[in-house]
């Protein structure tokens, strides 16, 4: 599910509410950029104003020292202030009261002293050096040239500066002229500072610097700092007062934008709603309305060219899907009747094979020293074996691929599977004299399977082994555990398989060349069945070959089950009927004549007391008449008068024989027939051709179960 978003979902006022953005935006951005400029246009002017600030003041600085120092280097070269330094009446009528007159220059408080050419002072206007000032005087008065400092005094700085004093009537100086100013009176504004030395690297502001005379040059004057009116410079957005005019504006714009995008819209709204109605009410002819809007007419039209496009799908579709719809029930009646066909033709099939095995069974027992009647009976035998099994590959075949094979799973002995298949395949084996070998683990081997299938698996590569070995050839079949799964290889070095044919083996009605030399021919049936009954079992199966004529090896791989589900061995005994079974009566009602009397004469010649009847009304017209009731009843269902399901729920309304057994022998063999003939009330379902042995086998079950009631 989509998460429901806090934008409006009408496209008119996502329109207003855009409209008043963009226009808040632009009023926003309009603003910020006025702002951003009258800032940098104040920012520009503060800075000129500063930097011309600066230039005042270092202009007036250096106007003030250059008019002290003119004023002490005139006083400094005055020849009657020289004739006064060596006239001591000359120094106190004239000398002292001159320097009385000289202690300001523009306004400067200036401490001058005149010295010998050793220092010490001569005369002065009351100044006061300290003792650092007049060291430096007299390091200074050796060299003979002017001279400049600033000394610390405390908190206050002091410019000090010597002028020598030259006179043309000798070579060095005969004297100085020391003087000093405070250079806080040089300099009286707090936002200005005045710096002297070389430049710092990390002065913070721009500096201006100071034309001095070149007494001063050293000290590198210069003026670095701000105006008052820089320090506050900044100019502050009026936030409260823009807020208000975004406020007013988106709204406005919200307001106006509705109502338009509302107008405009109009058309666009009117497609939405034939949009529902058509979403509503499904595909029909009805079409989107043309508008004065270009866009919206453009988009009307696509849609109408669409809607007309799929209408004319859908109606191909229904008429399409109406042709499916017969095919479909054309297909599922073929599948029926293919199914139907299927089943009445191995019925059809069977029912001739039964007379044929049990004739062939007839031949050995009748006539067992003639070595030629006897080979004659196995070949029929085995042949007629060989088609059933080719009918019940065919019918299995057939369920599987419709679904309707469900495996009776259990935890079995594999090797109980083995033993059976091999007992099964044995004739074959011999009638063709091959080298058979079994090789396989000692003790259990668990696995979760049908144990009717899995042996109907293994007889089946089996089978395929022997027919396409050639007489004296050898089968081997191995049986090992690996990894969890149960491995049984069947091999041979017979006929092989061709190369190009590999990837297809196991496909439906594959089979390999037909050669003059290949003894018996099949549906290729066998191996697509295996392989859909492996899958079924969660196993697979495998084909390898070397090539033609070198043989093949079919490997069938199963899950193996745990050991402590295996059920227990139960014991077996094999019972035979002796003269004592002449006792036993057997009614065989078949409407196939041939196989009804010679399975009579078969069972007869097995000590039974075999009644034949041909038909379901006879029948009971005889079990009517009859005083003693048969024991069992062997019934063929397709009977001409009644079906055997019929006849048997008949027999099962005389009291005498509601627990007589039965049992049905018949063509049809699916499950759905078994179902049905165990609900009508048969004890037994067997298929035509019945194997003998089986028959026999289940009669001395039943004769026991009498035998142990009585």
């Amino acid at each position: 599910m989509l998460k429901k978003s806090s934008f409006p979902s009408s496209l008119a006022r996502r329109f207003a509410l855009a409209s008043a953005g963009l226009a808040v935006g632009a009023l926003l951005l309009t603003a910020m950029a006025s702002w951003w400029l009258l800032t940098r246009q104040h920012d520009d002017a503060m800075n000129e104003l500063a930097a011309r600030e600066r230039d005042f003041h270092s202009e007036t600085i250096g106007l003030n020292l250059t008019a002290v120092a003119a004023r002490m280097m005139e006083v400094a070269t005055s020849t009657i202030l020289a004739s006064a330094l060596v006239d001591s009446a000359g120094k106190e009528a004239y000398l002292q009261p001159f320097l009385a007159g000289i202690k300001q220059v523009n306004g400067i408080p200036v401490q001058v002293l005149f010295t010998d050419f050793e220092g010490v002072g001569i005369a002065s206007n009351n100044a006061s050096f300290s003792a650092e000032q007049r060291a430096w005087l007299s390091l200074k008065l050796k060299l003979g040239q002017p001279a400049s400092a600033i000394f610390l005094n405390g908190i206050n700085s002091e410019l000090v500066a010597l002028a020598p004093l030259v006179f043309p009537r000798t070579q060095s100086p005969e004297g100085a002229l020391l003087y000093k100013i405070a250079l806080s009176a040089l300099h009286t504004d707090d936002h200005m500072k005045l710096l002297w030395g070389p430049a710092l690297a990390d002065e913070p502001h721009q500096t201006s610097p100071v034309a001095v005379p070149a007494v001063f040059k050293a000290l590198d004057f210069r003026i670095q700092g701000i105006s008052p009116m820089d320090s506050n410079r900044s100019l502050s957005p009026l936030y409260l007062p823009i807020l208000l005019l975004v406020l007013g504006v988106f709204c406005a714009v919200v307001v106006v934008g509705a109502q338009m995008a509302s107008v405009l819209t109009r058309d666009l709204r009117k497609l939405q709603i034939f949009a529902g109605a058509l979403v509503r009410d499904g595909l029909s002819q009805e079409r989107a309305q043309p508008t004065d809007t270009e866009e919206v007419a453009s988009l009307s039209s696509s849609i109408n060219q669409m809607l007309d496009r799929l209408y004319e799908q859908r109606q191909a579709l229904t008429r399409e899907g109406e042709k499916l719809t017969v095919l479909a029930d054309a297909l599922k009646q073929a599948d029926k009747r293919k199914d139907e066909f299927v089943a009445m033709l191995a019925h059809e099939l069977r029912n001739p094979l039964a007379p044929i095995m049990s004739g062939a069974e007839v031949l050995k027992l009748a006539v067992q020293d003639d070595p030629l009647i006897q080979r004659t009976g196995h070949i029929i035998s085995n042949q007629a074996k060989h088609m059933a099994r080719i009918i019940d590959d065919l019918l299995d075949i057939s369920r599987i691929t419709r679904g309707q094979v469900t495996l009776k799973l259990e935890t079995i002995d594999f090797a109980t599977v083995v033993a059976v298949a091999t007992e099964q395949i044995r004739p074959l084996i011999d009638s063709s004299q091959h080298h058979f070998s079994v090789s396989m683990p000692s003790g259990p081997l668990p696995v979760c399977g049908d144990h009717a299938r899995l042996v109907q698996v293994a007889s089946n590569l089996l089978n395929n082994a022997a027919k396409y070995t050639p007489e004296g050839g050898y089968v081997d079949l191995q049986v090992a555990v690996e990894g969890g799964e149960l491995r049984m290889t069947v091999g041979d070095n017979g006929s092989g398989i061709d190369p190009e044919l590999m990837p297809e083996i196991f496909d439906l009605f594959t089979q390999g060349e037909r050669s003059s030399g290949r003894r018996q021919g099949g549906l290729g049936l066998g191996l697509a069945l295996v392989k859909s009954l492996v899958q079924m079992h969660g196993g697979r199966v495998t084909a390898a070959s070397p090539g033609p004529g070198k043989g093949s090896r079919f490997s069938v791989y199963l899950p193996c089950a745990r050991m402590e589900d295996l059920p227990a061995p139960v014991p077996t005994t094999i019972a035979t009927l002796g003269p004592s079974g002449h006792g036993l009566q057997l009614r065989l009602v078949d409407d196939n004549v041939e196989a009804a009397q010679t399975l009579a004469m078969l069972l007869q010649m097995d000590g039974f007391d075999v009644a034949v009847s041909f038909d379901g009304v006879s029948t009971l017209q005889q079990i009517q008449a009859e005083t003693k009731s048969p024991d069992i009843f062997i019934l063929d269902i397709g009977l001409p008068d009644m079906d055997g399901t019929e006849l048997a729920q008949k027999l099962r309304d005389f009291p005498h024989l509601k627990h007589t057994k039965m049992i049905a022998l018949t063509g049809y063999g699916q499950a759905s027939d078994k179902a049905r003939s165990l609900a009508a009330g048969f004890d037994y379902h067997l298929v035509k051709p019945v194997d003998y042995a089986h028959l026999k086998a289940l009669l001395v079950e039943i004769a026991d179960g009498l035998k142990a009631q009585a």
